[in-house]
């Protein structure tokens, strides 16, 4: 079966993980310091910090808003479900807008339609590895005096007009998960270049206190920490990312020019001046079921799309509201795998059987 996720981890990290168990600091250390550096160079970001993962990051960050409990933050519903859920448990209200059909993430002009007496804060996502319309979001959400969380959990190294993608707004946040284009396992960065909102983030996830080894805690807190190992991992995969992101693009463009045309085939649109950092390669097509089990019947693992927020059993609004690009999207998607891993052979095999589908 070729898989939809594989890791790209060689002796680089093997090296740095021994290092780390040798030196017998297994908390944040030394390669933390490191990892957070080689953050701070890529994003060009004043402050980094680390999460356990992405869904805890985009929790730490709302908590850092300091927002009144009950306070609105929209964001799309064409997203992964922690975007959501980090706002309910923050002791927020989200509210769900639909999305762009060709580039699938939320505009400015769906963010204002939603704004309202209780909106408190706007959280666009860039989605599947492109920069949504982030300038001019931001944009809105000053002149409606709103916070900005950016969901870049996808979008590691992608760029709008050159700037980093999650360091437009108040607060970014990444996430390093093991299917993501650097990953540690589990984990996730936040980014921002507020003082006031660095160091109130720093004492929220290290349980109130400006430092360890102290036991006087001025503020609340709790445990947002990662280990050393995992960012022994991050600076070994960070040191990859230019050769990562090189091949995911020419498997991008492969998958482009291979299936042009095809069946009823229709491709993500890119946001004229975003990079593409490909997190999968997505496909639309009306014979979506048909496809992926023929797909899975030649080997071929495949993932759907994302169920919509505002039709996920907790967070379905009454009565249910109706968004209906996010809802044709989930049910007309499939992604395919952009992996370093994946071959050429592979790559073959999987548009072959794509066109074979359609003939």
């Amino acid at each position: 079966m070729i898989s939809q996720v594989d890791l790209f981890l060689d002796e680089s990290e093997l090296a740095l993980v021994e290092k780390c168990l040798r030196d017998r600091w297994l908390t944040e250390g030394p390669y933390a310091k490191a990892f957070q550096e080689a953050i701070r160079a890529r994003t060009g970001s004043k402050h980094v910090m680390f999460a356990p993962n992405g869904t805890l990051g985009l929790f730490l960050a709302l908590l850092g808003l300091d927002l009144e409990p009950g306070s609105e933050i929209i964001l799309p519903t064409f997203t992964f479900y922690g975007s959501a859920t980090a706002a309910v448990f923050a002791g927020l209200k989200p509210v769900f807008v639909d999305v762009d059909p060709a580039t699938f993430n939320a505009r400015a002009s769906d963010f204002e339609s939603a704004i309202g007496a209780r909106t408190r804060a706007l959280m666009p996502v860039h989605v599947y590895g492109q920069a949504c319309d982030v300038q001019e979001i931001v944009a809105l959400a000053r002149k409606h005096r709103l916070m900005v969380v950016e969901d870049a959990a996808q979008a590691l190294g992608t760029t709008l007009h050159g700037k980093t993608a999650g360091t437009f707004g108040d607060i970014g946040v990444y996430s390093t998960f093991s299917d993501k284009v650097v990953t540690t396992g589990e984990g996730g960065i936040l980014v921002t270049d507020s003082d006031e909102l660095a160091a109130r983030l720093a004492l929220l996830r290290n349980q109130g206190r400006p430092h360890a080894g102290t036991f006087i805690h001025p503020s609340l807190g709790m445990n947002f920490r990662i280990t050393d190992l995992q960012a022994a991992i991050g600076v070994a995969q960070m040191a990859k990312l230019p050769q990562i992101l090189a091949d995911r693009t020419k498997k991008w463009t492969h998958y482009s020019e291979a299936l042009r045309g095809v069946g009823d085939l229709q491709f993500m649109s890119i946001l004229p001046g975003s990079s593409i950092v490909p997190f999968r390669f997505p496909i639309l097509t009306g014979k979506r079921d048909a496809l992926a089990k023929h797909l899975e019947a030649s080997g071929v693992q495949t993932r759907g799309f994302f169920y919509p927020m505002h039709l996920q059993p907790k967070l379905r609004a009454t009565p249910p509201a109706s968004l209906p690009v996010a809802e044709g999207l989930h049910a007309r998607g499939l992604c395919l795998p952009v992996h370093v891993n994946l071959t050429d052979s592979q790559m073959g095999q999987i548009t072959d059987a794509i066109r074979g589908f359609f003939k």
